[in-house]
């Protein structure tokens, strides 16, 4: 039998005990400001590098300003930054305050949004925002509340975003501001539509960003004029930063560890579901990134490519297995065996289905965000109120969604 907890104070909106609770400590709040003014700066310029709408380069003088910060004084390039660095920042800090608002009702010490820049052209200009717990979560009911706030509060900035840029798409003479698209100019004025894209048609020596469709894109998309394509979203920012909070909010609901969605999974169904859901995740995106890697590498020998796929498989399976070396050497065959089979017997599903960034995501999930998601110290199930919104952020993830998400190919 487990000890009784001392008497102590109940409060009415957590329904928990707050004997070990302390008061926030002083906040730590210029370099949360500065993040923040560093991240919008850093927005801003890659989101005018992005979009790529021609610019004059005109303001070097005797080679004083180097062509590439030239840019700045070019007032398509700021618009372009803005346009998308604004409502990108807009959803990402509406996200990260639904969790510290939820948190501060909820009486639990948490820290300001940190954002992290990342001022590279080519780049998205950040790598999102994060928010710090500063003290276990008490209850399931306080970890549902904190886990599900912030993509609920960003999901509807997102989804506004997204129908602003629809209706207000520009007409087809935009795309003559954009290098290499009169062609694709003239063809939407005629037929009202983009044209057909092919990975054939990327000019040699240049790279076309594709996003992935996902339900509520397309739904969403088909409110303007025209539906852009994927491999044209880059060139409108307002449409991209739109796209852009739909997949942050994909990623925040995946149900794993303590991502938002582990959150939701782990209140709504309990630790053994959460625990069965986040190893089939994993692994579904670790056959996504190894299937995507063997399509990447396919003019690698194919005893270098099978042999480096197997020992990747092998090593994450290691993690996700805890060392149950019989289950990983098992695994690891198995799971080599069918991605060749996906990529040498099935090359269109291979290519629908593969994407080597899941890679990337597999190894923060491994080894950074973990699978497992620890046990809350009272659990307790969850009001009829709190289901609903489980389930309909279980939804939600659905519509936003892409299996591959960002696809960069080059001519």
């Amino acid at each position: 039998m487990e000890p009784r907890p001392a008497p102590a104070e109940r409060d009415p909106l957590t329904h928990g005990l707050l004997t070990d609770y302390e008061p926030p400590e002083p906040r730590r709040w210029p370099l949360h400001l500065g993040l923040f003014l560093a991240t919008f700066a850093s927005a801003v310029w890659c989101g005018g590098f992005l979009v790529a709408r021609d610019v004059r380069w005109s303001v070097a003088v005797d080679g004083a300003v180097p062509p590439w910060l030239a840019v700045l004084a070019d007032p398509a390039f700021l618009q372009d930054g803005l346009m998308y660095a604004v409502p990108f920042l807009f959803f990402l800090t509406v996200h990260e305050f639904g969790h510290y608002t939820a948190a501060r009702l909820l009486r639990t010490r948490v820290s300001l949004p940190y954002y992290i820049p990342i001022p590279l052209p080519g780049t998205l200009g950040t790598f999102g925002a994060v928010i710090r717990i500063k003290e276990p979560l008490r209850r399931t009911g306080q970890l549902f509340d904190i886990g599900a706030a912030g993509p609920l509060a960003g999901f509807v900035v997102a989804v506004g975003v997204l129908v602003g840029a629809a209706l207000t798409l520009p007409g087809a003479d935009y795309l003559l501001s954009i290098s290499g698209h009169a062609d694709s100019a003239r063809y939407l004025a005629e037929t009202g539509a983009f044209p057909p894209f092919s990975p054939d048609l990327v000019a040699r020596g240049s790279m076309a960003m594709v996003f992935g469709d996902t339900p509520l894109f397309h739904l969403v998309g088909g409110l303007g004029w025209t539906r852009v394509p994927g491999n044209e979203i880059v060139h409108y920012p307002l449409l991209l930063a739109g796209w852009l909070g739909l997949f942050f909010t994909a990623l925040n609901l995946l149900p794993v560890g303590q991502l938002d969605g582990g959150h939701v999974v782990y209140a709504l169904f309990g630790p053994a579901v959460h625990g069965i859901v986040a190893r089939v995740t994993t692994l579904l995106l670790l056959f996504s990134g190894a299937t995507g890697l063997a399509r990447d590498l396919s003019g690698v020998a194919p005893w270098t490519l099978w042999a480096s796929l197997a020992l990747i498989v092998s090593l994450a399976l290691a993690r996700l297995l805890d060392g149950e070396w019989r289950l990983v050497a098992i695994g690891t065959a198995v799971g080599t065996a069918l991605v060749a089979l996906v990529v040498l017997a099935l090359p269109e599903l291979a290519a629908r289905v593969g994407w080597t960034g899941w890679l990337f995501w597999t190894v923060m999930i491994l080894f950074v965000i973990r699978v497992d998601h620890p046990p809350v110290l009272v659990p307790e199930p969850l009001t009829p109120g709190r289901k609903v919104l489980g389930w309909l952020c279980i939804v939600i993830f659905a519509l936003c969604f892409s299996i591959q998400p960002i696809q960069v190919i080059g001519g």
